[in-house]
């Protein structure tokens, strides 16, 4: 089972407040990224939401980058009663003092004047109550479940193209290693040909220094231990893809890099041209793997 990281989901809830009805939308949009990561945009009276929105994320969204936001339909229900601003309105009229003892402008202000200027009242807004909260919080719940089963589904279109990977680098890694049996069977062959001609070469001044770069071609040659541990790697591959968990994308990005190692050293090595073919068609699959691999949880 694999989870990806990309995901959305929206919903509009319908929250019962004591004399109305709160209508909101709210929608997750979630993207890859290396480490969990949040954004949230969210109405004042639902401040308290987001730590505990925090909480939820991170128990079923586990890694990416979530954006969370939430519209108010009618936001004026939250809102407390209009007051006047008593600060606000003896500035002004401080103000309007010093102007006439300043200037030379005469007349006075009116009710109408007064109430024309900004601030003049003050509309607090509420926070969301507790048993509202509690409906708000169950409707995150289910908004977070409807975009994991969008990232399961999701997930389930890379598991399928990344057991495709390993089923083409199954039959490429299974193709290189009788080829190189052959390759380095041939190398000795010819080694053992050369030994057989300097036996008959006494005196030969360099007879020793070529012994020595024979020995070291064939042992740049053996590619054995690579392969069995890049069959390793691709098995580890296998089996952690099928577990059960659904944290498994760094785990598997770190086994590719080790696969990347190995399948160099091997291109390094081989000499023959449809080892090296396959070899870099492994490296192929591969970053298409590691591209894929990218995305997941």
């Amino acid at each position: 089972m694999i989870m990806s990281m990309t995901g959305f989901g929206t919903s509009t809830l319908s929250i019962p407040l004591k004399d109305t009805v709160l209508y909101a939308t709210l929608s997750i949009k979630t993207l890859n990224a290396r480490f969990f990561e949040t954004t949230f945009k969210l109405p004042y009276c639902l401040t308290e939401v987001e730590t505990l929105a925090l909480k939820i994320f991170k128990e079923k969204l586990f890694r990416g980058t979530i954006f969370f936001t939430v519209h108010l339909h009618n936001p004026s229900v939250l809102k407390g009663r209009v007051t006047p601003s008593r600060d606000m309105i003896k500035n002004y009229l401080e103000a309007i003092d010093i102007i006439k003892k300043t200037t030379s402008l005469e007349g006075g202000i009116t009710l109408h004047d007064l109430i024309a200027l900004p601030h003049i009242f003050e509309i607090p807004e509420e926070l969301l109550p507790k048993d509202a909260l509690s409906l708000f919080l169950q409707g995150i719940h289910d908004l977070v479940d409807q975009v994991s089963a969008a990232r399961l589904q999701e997930g389930a279109s890379v598991y399928n193209d990344l057991e495709a990977r390993i089923a083409v680098m199954q039959t490429l890694i299974d193709t290189i290693e009788p080829r190189a049996q052959e390759v380095l069977q041939e190398k000795k062959e010819t080694i053992k040909t050369t030994l057989n001609t300097f036996a008959y070469q006494e005196g030969s001044e360099n007879k020793e220094q070529h012994l020595l770069m024979l020995y070291s071609q064939l042992d740049k040659l053996d590619i054995h231990e690579e392969i069995f541990r890049f069959k390793t790697h691709l098995d580890h591959f296998k089996m952690v893809l099928a577990h059960h968990e659904l944290e498994k994308g760094k785990k598997i990005d770190f086994i590719l890099q080790e696969m990347f190692r190995e399948i160099n050293t091997i291109n390094a090595k081989c000499s023959d041209s449809s080892m090296s073919q396959c070899a870099i068609s492994i490296k192929v699959e591969l970053e298409k793997a590691r591209e894929q691999v990218q995305n997941i949880v």
